[in-house]
């Protein structure tokens, strides 16, 4: 007695356990993937968007998946909402294999199997999870189908098998044209069940039948648009993969900077060991510290390190780069660029959707004037659930007090340089920002910045004298204190240039130091060190 109570609670123990698992690897773990897909897609309640669904097989999965994907947009929705789904796809696949006559036991391992292979696809960004619920439907079918061979054979044995091969035949097709893949899933279920029927006819036939349905459905190849393989694996069936956590590191920089969190972006980085920072997360690290009106103090302090400058988009520029490079041109003020740059990014989407572009192509548009682009992108918005309520905050006119000032302040620091460009050159746009506004900080410290990463100390005094000083506001940083003293060390500059220059008593003795043993790792931390050690 004692034994069969342990046995009965020993699945359900099981379940609960791998579901917290679950839900704690991805919620603590992996959370950021969550926002990417979200970010990665615009789900419009519109009657025109809704129907677009009918473009493709597995319509009902991929509406269901995208619809649930647009929540991962709150905080702990994600993982909740992929643990659920993937212990429905556990529960359906057990139900349906102990239904084709699979034992218990059997079906319920077989099922957390192909639950966990399941969860190790989610590693992948790309993955959907429309993905997932066409394997539901497609188990759901065959409970379905099984349900009603029940009912028929009840009503009539003798025509219990033409019923059974007309109905596999229509589940079959309806079943791809609802659930895509899961069609296959659907057939895979009812040959096991023809296996444990014992009956060599049963199975011949059964399989027969179940060979030419799936084949007729290469008949919607031409009207779908889509090669064999994506035609009968709509809409994806995924790759096992260990997780990825230099990408998911990459993902937390990207969204924590896009919440504002601009220290936990640059504790992420800091804290990340050095053979394992990629040029993606610098590039971040770079934004938050500029954000903060840092960046001078905190360029050396990781190397190598990526101002987004010298970023050229091509062929094999990654994803994540296209991503994100609409952030600098924001940050400095270019809302050209920045439109271009979120178009790119737009493009390079999955179906050419990105609720987070839209959102720049408003914040762009509203901030150089032109209202009525802005509104195109804001009336788009206003038809989603999530970002409704941001879109009507910023409709001109309607703005609120905090929106408002925000585009107010971003206004002073447009370019409104009358020119027409042929280059991307980030020198180019950022000179062309400060011949608009003198006062754009973070415009200044890119350039000076991407002046001394070069080491080009010559552009580097054209502009620091042209921006700083003629301006009447000679800096104070550290970093650009030590560079003062190598363009005057190597000119040979005159006592009376070093006292006119040179406003930091304490660098000037250290700097003194240094001559004397250059290249010495105890100042790592200066830019002398890095002028003479960095090729």
């Amino acid at each position: 007695m004692k034994r069969n109570i342990l046995t009965r609670l020993a699945q359900p123990a099981i379940i609960l356990l791998w579901g917290l698992l679950c839900w704690a690897f991805f919620q603590f773990g992996y959370a950021y993937h969550f926002f990417y897909q979200e970010q990665n897609q615009l789900f419009l309640l519109t009657q025109d968007y809704l129907l677009s669904y009918f473009s493709h097989p597995a319509w009902l999965a991929c509406l269901a998946g995208d619809f649930l994907t647009q929540f991962y947009y709150f905080l702990y929705a994600g993982a909740i909402i992929l643990t659920v789904t993937l212990l429905m796809l556990g529960d359906t696949l057990r139900r349906a294999l102990q239904r084709a006559g699979m034992g218990q036991r059997m079906a319920f391992l077989l099922a957390v199997i192909l639950m966990t292979v399941e969860a190790t696809f989610c590693f992948r960004a790309s993955f959907r999870l429309s993905s997932i619920l066409a394997g539901i439907g497609g188990a759901g079918l065959y409970l379905i189908y099984s349900q009603a061979e029940h009912l028929y054979r009840r009503i009539s044995p003798l025509l219990t098998a033409a019923f059974r091969l007309i109905a596999l035949f229509l589940c079959t097709l309806s079943g791809f044209w609802l659930f895509g893949y899961g069609a296959a899933v659907f057939s895979v279920m009812v040959l096991i069940q023809a296996y444990y029927s014992h009956r060599r006819i049963h199975l011949t036939a059964t399989l027969a039948a179940a060979a030419l349905s799936l084949a007729l459905i290469s008949l919607g190849k031409p009207y779908y648009q889509l090669n064999y393989r994506d035609l009968y694996a709509y809409p994806g069936l995924g790759k096992i993969g260990l997780p990825d956590f230099a990408v998911e590191r990459i993902m937390a920089a990207d969204n924590e900077y896009y919440f504002g969190h601009d220290n936990k972006v640059i504790n992420l980085v800091l804290q990340t060991p050095q053979e394992e920072r990629t040029p993606q997360l610098t590039f971040f690290y770079n934004l938050a510290s500029a954000r903060q009106h840092q960046l001078a103090d905190n360029l050396l302090k990781i190397q190598p390190t990526d101002l987004g400058v010298f970023t050229r988009i091509g062929p094999d520029t990654p994803l994540l780069t296209i991503n994100s490079i609409h952030e600098l041109y924001y940050l400095l003020g270019d809302m050209t660029f920045t439109e271009r740059a979120a178009m790119m990014a737009n493009v390079f989407s999955p179906n050419n959707r990105n609720v987070r572009m839209m959102k720049r192509l408003a914040e762009s548009n509203l901030i150089s004037g032109d209202r009525q682009a802005a509104m195109k992108y804001l009336r788009i918005l206003c038809k989603t659930m999530c970002y409704h309520s941001w879109a009507t905050h910023h409709l001109p006119g309607k703005e609120t007090p905090a929106v408002r000032r925000e585009l107010d302040y971003k206004r002073q620091f447009i370019n409104r340089q009358n020119s027409i460009r042929t280059t991307d050159n980030a020198r180019t746009i950022i000179t062309e920002l400060l011949n608009s506004n003198p006062g754009n900080e973070a415009a200044l410290h890119y350039l000076l910045c991407s002046d001394l990463l070069l080491k080009d100390m010559d552009n580097f005094w054209k502009d620091y004298d042209r921006f700083c000083l003629s301006q009447g506001n000679p800096r104070q940083e550290k970093l650009y204190q030590e560079a003062i003293m190598v363009y005057l060390a190597g000119k040979k500059a005159s006592e009376n240039q070093w006292k006119r220059y040179i406003t930091r008593p304490d660098l000037l003795e250290r700097f003194n130091q240094y001559n004397q043993q250059r290249g010495s790792q105890a100042f790592k931390d200066t830019y002398w060190y890095y002028f003479d050690t960095h090729k």
